[in-house]
């Protein structure tokens, strides 16, 4: 069934193992760790919730498409997996779930998630992996040159002033060739602007002749002008709760503005025969997670953000 799992991991934000808690993906742009001294490229961090049980439909459906299955057997599935990691976490202390992450219990039996390292679940990043970077180390250039010339005699004799006078005449000529460069270029520019003056001022007598006459040949046509509405969408959605009566999610969304929360509102049914309720939706997804922490802070710890 992990398999399952991880496939959804790639496509939504939020995947629920009803009976069992819910595996939750924040997207981390690309970062460097200086310990391991790599480039990581953007990736996709997973998370695991307790308390968030109930079941949207989300993985029964997806198995029942995947196995070829009704429903209600795919529902019955996910409860004999859902036992079989139970009492597996009961006899060792340790559940590994392939490709995903591991859990064990802490000294005060509280249940851990380990997420996996190398799996990478956005698919945007897909084929890139860490990149290593190794310091540039830089020796430093020789103060001085000096040169030295074996004589008939066996001795050395040192020719620093040839180089001296050497480097005075190659800075000479340097200097010379810029001279002679910039004296041209201001000439050109110079030829330039006498030119572009010339042509300034015979357009300026042409316009000075010029009589434009401009006589109404015609009446005014009246054109309609269609009224367009920009519709600015908002697809990034802060969930509240779900629920399969459309009836419910309206008492919900009357309970949530009598709380402050003037946006809430609720969406039509998914595919799943689920009708979510939200606090608000946002343009963007940093703004749709600003709002979540403020909502995990203050309010209610298991919301979450619905793409649609």
């Amino acid at each position: 069934m992990t398999q399952y799992i991880s496939a959804l991991l790639y496509r939504y934000p939020c995947v629920i193992v009803p009976g069992f808690g819910a595996f939750i993906t924040e997207i981390q742009s690309s970062f460097y760790d200086v310990e391991k001294q790599l480039f990581f490229p953007p990736q996709k961090r997973i998370s695991f919730n307790r308390n968030i049980v109930n079941n949207d439909g989300l993985l029964a459906n997806h198995i029942a498409t995947q196995e070829r299955l009704s429903y209600e057997e795919a529902v019955t599935r996910i409860q004999a997996m859902v036992a079989d990691w139970n009492n597996t976490l009961t006899s060792f202390d340790s559940l590994n779930l392939e490709s995903i992450g591991i859990f064990s219990y802490n000294e005060e039996k509280s249940l851990q998630f380990d997420p996996i390292q190398n799996q990478n679940y956005l698919a945007t990043s897909f084929g890139l992996s860490a990149v290593g970077v190794q310091s540039i180390q830089r020796e430093e250039a020789p103060s001085t040159l000096v040169v030295a010339i074996e004589t008939a005699t066996g001795k050395t004799r040192r020719t620093a002033t040839f180089f001296k006078y050497a480097s005075v005449l190659v800075l000479t000529m340097g200097i010379g060739s810029v001279l002679v460069q910039n004296g041209y270029t201001a000439y050109v520019n110079d030829q330039t602007l006498s030119i572009e003056n010339n042509v300034q001022s015979q357009v300026q007598n042409k316009l000075q002749q010029a009589t434009f006459i401009i006589e109404p040949s015609m009446d005014a046509i009246a054109l309609p002008v269609k009224d367009e509405t920009v519709i600015i969408t908002k697809p990034y959605h802060l969930v509240a709760a779900a629920f399969r009566s459309e009836e419910n999610a309206a008492i919900e969304v009357e309970i949530l503005k009598k709380k402050g929360f003037e946006d809430a509102s609720f969406l039509g049914r998914t595919k799943y025969g689920m009708y979510p309720v939200v606090y608000g939706s946002f343009i963007s997804h940093e703004e749709a997670k600003d709002a979540l922490k403020e909502i995990h802070r203050t309010t209610n710890k298991e919301a979450w953000i619905f793409i649609k």
